[in-house]
């Protein structure tokens, strides 16, 4: 495959991502009832406790994008969690008084009734649906009757979509846990890397046009960037000293062998040109390039180089610079961004990256004080 066939664009996103399939549905939807202006799914992360937005259709085109809240802090979807049960907001104006930034954007998009719905996966909460109308009191019964059968169509796509994406991860399972087991940096080095590659990721996802959906996969498949270090020989991988120039091109292929083993486990399960498999692949082919062309195994140059790979490329060489290594000490906070600003000033990584990463000393400081090794 070409790289540029593999650089995720906001349109691609779009048109292979579930996004699209709710905008599919919505479109049908409102040729019965054209009052429903918004569907939107919220996941929910009980590890965090974070609802997080995912994806969205609004007729008017506005989406609420990297936003996320504690369950704890929303008490009305706490409640609809532990009943499992739906809720009708007939006047989101009366009914909403408190100032969190989804009510007013609701109110700002002049949203003026909802229907909420928990989507369960077993006995655990997975996600919530949201309908929105400009209209007060839309969702009478005879509405909210037909949108249940349609909240239970979304629902099982949605599990099936999530079911996929943890096969796609499964089926690497084995080899993650060789890679885990293989690795020389040690400790929650892949944790993280998938925070800060997150973290980053929310920092440039308007500028590149990344979508929640696009991000939450970037997450999930930042720990597999060095999947193809299990066919390195660990004469090579565990070398203490510099390698020489034939061991360091044989340890260059673990990236040829990571595609090539994502290549097989995406194709056996008929994944080929999905948005989780594309970034999945990008982020284990491209996350060793660098944007003068001195990079591997392409010599791409940045406008080359995927999103999702230039935002593991910062992730990991800031946890590199961060932490301890059998050969370094941690740098401190301030050496590590002169080395991050200027690999960028060089043109070597993603500047736009590096700020966003740099940009909050909180999140930096949470992930690494609660991954620390």
């Amino acid at each position: 495959m070409s790289s540029s066939a593999h650089v995720l664009h906001r349109a691609e996103i779009e048109r292979s991502g579930f996004g699209q399939r709710l905008q599919s549905l919505h479109g049908l939807l409102r040729g019965r009832y054209p009052i429903i202006e918004r569907v939107a799914l919220a996941l929910y992360d009980p590890a965090t406790d974070l609802l997080k937005t995912f994806v969205s259709s609004n007729l008017n085109g506005r989406t609420l994008q990297q936003y996320e809240a504690t369950l704890s802090s929303v008490p009305s979807l706490l409640r609809l969690r532990q009943e499992r049960t739906a809720r009708v907001v007939d006047d989101i104006e009366e009914s909403f008084h408190a100032a969190a930034a989804h009510t007013a954007w609701l109110k700002a998009q002049e949203f003026r009734s909802s229907y909420t719905l928990p989507i369960f996966r077993g006995t655990e909460l997975a996600a919530f649906l949201f309908f929105d109308s400009t209209r007060r009191a839309a969702f009478v019964p005879a509405v909210t009757q037909v949108l249940d059968q349609f909240a239970d169509i979304v629902s099982q796509l949605y599990l099936l979509r999530i079911s996929a994406v943890q096969q796609l991860i499964g089926a690497v399972d084995i080899a993650t846990g060789l890679a885990r087991i293989r690795d020389v940096e040690t400790g929650h080095h892949l944790e993280r890397m998938a925070k800060y590659s997150r973290l980053i990721a929310r920092g440039v996802a308007e500028r590149y046009g990344l979508s929640d959906e696009a991000i939450e996969y970037l997450h999930l498949f930042a720990p597999l960037h060095d999947i193809g270090k299990v066919g390195i020989p660990d004469a090579i991988l565990l070398k203490p000293g510099k390698l020489d120039a034939d061991e360091w091109q044989l340890m260059q292929q673990h990236v040829a062998i990571g595609e090539e083993l994502i290549g097989h486990i995406v194709s056996d399960l008929g994944l080929a040109g999905d948005t989780a498999a594309e970034i999945m692949w990008q982020v284990v082919a491209g996350h060793h390039e660098r944007g003068d062309g001195s990079g591997y195994p392409r010599g791409l140059r940045m406008a080359d180089i995927p999103v999702p790979a230039r935002i593991v490329a910062v992730a990991d060489m800031y946890d590199a610079l961060s932490s301890t290594r059998p050969y370094k000490q941690p740098w401190d906070e301030d050496r590590c961004a002169v080395e991050l600003r200027s690999q960028a000033e060089r043109g070597l990584i993603d500047a736009a990256c590096v700020d966003a990463l740099l940009a909050d000393d909180e999140a930096r400081r949470l992930i690494r004080e609660r991954f620390a090794d």
